[in-house]
């Protein structure tokens, strides 16, 4: 059904203001379990539900109303203490905010759907019994309710969980649980939204950026002395064609106007890229609920430690790095940590931790996932990988450790024998490689056997301008991207060794394997060649790959340009840009060059 609002303004402030309320309920839902006694929390946490259920009033969101209203009446009992805190009374919710959530997204998606909101408000009733917290101040009188850490066989459904089944408790503690009807099959209603891993629907709209206001009046100030500037560009250039001007002075003048026009164009370029960048927190705020319910799901209890989330970066890399990281938090929760009993067993705690961080370093930004859980079996993980016939056992016998990491990035390759709704059908791992490689960016783990392991994420803050190595290939101009290139050496072709059919250099106490763009790009090598070239050395984690040039040209800041869905996927080329003198240059992959060097060594 349409949304039949007469005032616009007045419904676009409502999703402004609910949207950024719901965005950091989820976080502030988690921490009150952790910290039941704050009662600063839980009043923010009752005003937030408040304000969104008068609003929902006042426009007449009828299912909103509903919802809010008996979520507001639960928080209440509980900033009143006639409810405690339990992981049971949590669940429900945030069943229910999940469900306003998805209601404010549909009025956001511009059509009201008739959900069915009553099994969870159903959900909700029993919470504003006196006789549920009656039950919860005396004893128990039967083992409690809530659901063992320790248990990892079956783990209860939340929602289950959340109102004990009659059978399970007193005869006269908890009222029984009122299930909503079914649905007639003529009602055309839709069905309660699933509680999503995500932490419920993101709201937020990816095609807008909130900017501070300071930065909008530094962007002003730099739009107008690039204005000064090109008007005294056009002065220059009416003194020249009427005649009056110098050549001496001319060339003068023009040279300070050009020095100029570049001081203000890169701080313009500054401000505007400053602009785009937003906190990584949009993204890591979703990872408290998704551990939470991860950990409720395995019976593991985690403390999740978020460090550096006021850390910046462009937002088309932001919209990029969730899925990647949400594939990265579930197999450490499924994979990395241990059950409670695991653990003790071992002597660890019985909690594990869970450190998420980011950082900025240089022109990039480190995200890390670390985890003190059983750490990366390299045994078993070349085992299944020959089962599953991804490698052989000759060329498991020569991979480094490095090596036998990388396999668990591998299409289709899993430690699990059995898939289950978390992990096991080998697609995880390969997602997160893919897509951080379309960013341009690497990933290196470090793990040690029994006492945890770390992805490491390094991506850069931008994807549309880039310092770049300008270099010069039998006359073709190629662009290296400057974050990859590790150090350039002049060297006499004849230091060149053939090992294996692949070209290598030795370097100082390591063999650099080499790869000449020439041959890779299809250029016409000259007749009578130098016996002198260059060579780039370019390095991911702990990779190394030399490329040989001919010349070297020179360090410039490039904007990169997409090739087109015709010519996206050229191994080997990252993307183009155009020089100063019009010419199109392409951008080398330096992920691809060195998985290609890694190929002709005999690598994986």
């Amino acid at each position: 059904m349409p949304i039949d609002c007469e005032d616009q303004e007045l419904l676009e402030g409502f999703l402004t203001e609910t949207t950024e309320l719901l965005e950091k309920l989820d976080d502030d839902l988690v921490a009150l379990e952790k910290a039941p006694t704050d009662t600063d929390l839980l009043n923010q946490i009752f005003r937030s539900i408040h304000t969104v259920k008068g609003a929902s009033s006042f426009l007449g969101f009828d299912l909103l109303v509903r919802v809010t209203h008996k979520t507001e009446d639960v928080l209440n009992r509980l900033r009143k203490g006639e409810l405690l805190v339990t992981p049971e009374i949590m669940d429900v919710v945030l069943e229910a905010t999940d469900l306003v959530k998805t209601l404010v997204a549909d009025i956001k998606g511009g059509d009201i759907i008739d959900r069915e909101v009553d099994e969870t408000i159903n959900k909700l009733i029993p919470l504003l019994s006196e006789q549920v917290s009656a039950a919860q101040q005396a004893p128990p009188a039967t083992p409690p309710l809530q659901a063992s850490s320790t248990a990892v066989s079956e783990t209860p459904d939340p929602v289950q969980e959340s109102v004990p089944q009659p059978s399970e408790q007193p005869a006269a503690s908890l009222p029984p649980v009122v299930m909503a009807p079914p649905p007639s099959s003529a009602a055309k209603k839709a069905p309660p939204p699933k509680p999503a891993e995500k932490g419920g629907d993101d709201l937020t709209d990816s095609s807008t950026v909130r900017v501070d206001v300071k930065r909008l009046d530094d962007l002003m100030n730099q739009v107008g002395e690039l204005v000064l500037e090109r008007n005294r560009m056009i002065q220059l250039n009416q003194d020249l064609q009427g005649g009056n001007s110098d050549h001496v002075l001319f060339g003068e003048e023009f040279g300070k106007l050009t020095k100029r026009m570049n001081f203000v164009t890169s701080e313009l370029q500054m401000q505007v890229l400053k602009m785009r960048m937003i906190p990584v927190e949009k993204v890591f705020k979703k990872f408290p609920r998704i551990v939470r319910s991860l950990s409720r799901d395995l019976g593991k209890e985690v403390d999740l430690q978020i460090f550096g989330e006021e850390t910046e970066l462009d937002r088309s890399v932001v919209d990029e790095i969730g899925d990647p990281l949400i594939h990265l938090i579930r197999n450490a929760m499924d994979h990395g940590l241990e059950t409670p009993d695991e653990r003790l067993a071992v002597g660890k705690p019985r909690t594990g931790t869970l450190v998420l961080a980011a950082v900025h370093e240089g022109n990039s930004i480190i995200i890390s996932i670390k985890d003190d859980g059983r750490g990366i079996d390299t045994e078993r993980v070349g085992r299944k990988a020959i089962e599953k016939g991804l490698i052989t056992e000759e060329q498991l016998a020569t991979m480094s450790q490095r090596e036998m990491f990388d396999l668990i990035f591998l299409p289709g390759f899993s430690t699990k024998d059995k898939a289950s709704d978390l992990s096991g059908r080998g697609v995880g791992m390969d997602v997160v490689k893919t897509n951080i490689k379309k960013l341009n960016g690497l990933i290196e783990i470090k793990s040690e056997k029994g006492l945890g392991s770390e992805f490491i994420l390094r991506l850069p803050l931008t994807l549309a301008i880039i310092q770049s190595l300008l270099v010069e290939v039998e006359g073709e101009v190629y662009s290296i991207p400057l974050s990859s290139v590790l150090e350039t050496l002049r060297v006499d072709q004849r230091q060149f060794h053939l090992v294996g059919g692949q070209e290598v250099l030795k370097l100082r106490e390591s063999v650099l394997p080499l790869i000449r763009l020439e041959q890779v790009f299809k250029v016409q090598p000259n007749v009578e060649r130098d016996p002198f070239c260059y060579v780039v050395v370019i390095g991911a984690a702990d990779k190394r790959v030399g490329l040989v040039v001919t010349r070297l040209v020179g360090q410039q800041e490039v904007a990169i340009k997409s090739l087109g869905n015709y010519l996206a996927n050229i191994p080997g080329i990252a993307g183009s840009t155009i020089l100063g003198d019009g010419r199109v240059t392409l951008i080398v992959d330096p992920v691809g060059m060195i998985d290609s060097g890694d190929g002709a060594t005999g690598g994986r």
